[in-house]
């Protein structure tokens, strides 16, 4: 008996410490991962100046700076990352949006949402797309808003779904690639939103 309950312990701690050893790995990942663009997109929104001669790059460098945020009032407390064409935002509801606009060799614009767990269910498809637009409404010109807002209306897209991600491909001729990600940062209780585009 005394045996068995020896296993039993050695067990459950075995079982404690992996699942410790698991949330540090996570909260070291996650925070690699938002810290910075992530590497996926780092070709597509921040080729650094130091890696380009400007007069290579397809697109002009010295035309991508904030100017475009200090038109929008709402998000005018914003850290602008020259090197990486990134700002970070802090909204007046205390939530963060992270904003990506430049490129070198391709153009890209994304606004990423982060908000608390509580405000919005990973399953209110409604409230996503509800959310996506608000972002899009304030950062894209008028004309990728109304194109966002009409593929979502008529269903131009793809979906796939898992426990912790939302992803959505938008069918359309206008960009190579145009998305909108959700996923659940449950070590954080964080929902992360993010719609926008590139260009080839």
């Amino acid at each position: 008996m005394r045996k068995t309950k020896d296993i039993l312990i050695f067990i459950f701690a075995l079982l404690i410490i992996s699942a410790i050893g698991y949330g540090i790995f996570l909260y070291f990942y996650v925070q690699k991962k938002y810290a910075e663009v992530p590497e996926n997109k780092t070709e597509l929104v921040s080729e650094s100046v130091s890696d380009f001669n400007e007069d290579d790059c397809v697109f002009d460098l010295n035309t991508q700076t904030d100017d475009f945020l200090k038109e929008i009032p709402e998000f005018s407390n914003y850290v602008w990352d020259n090197e990486q064409k990134k700002a970070i935002i802090k909204l007046e509801n205390g939530n963060t949006l992270i904003v990506t606009r430049g490129g070198c060799a391709h153009f890209s614009f994304y606004g990423n949402l982060f908000l608390n767990k509580s405000e919005l269910n990973l399953n209110d498809e409604n409230g996503i797309f509800k959310k996506a637009l608000q972002i899009a409404e304030k950062l894209f010109h008028k004309s990728d808003y109304e194109l966002i807002k009409e593929l979502l209306k008529n269903k131009d897209y793809e979906i796939e779904k898992s426990e912790n991600q939302y992803y959505l491909d938008f069918k359309n001729d206008r960009y190579c690639d145009m998305t909108l990600v959700v996923e659940n940062l449950t070590d954080q209780n964080l929902i992360s939103i993010e719609i926008g585009f590139y260009q080839c």
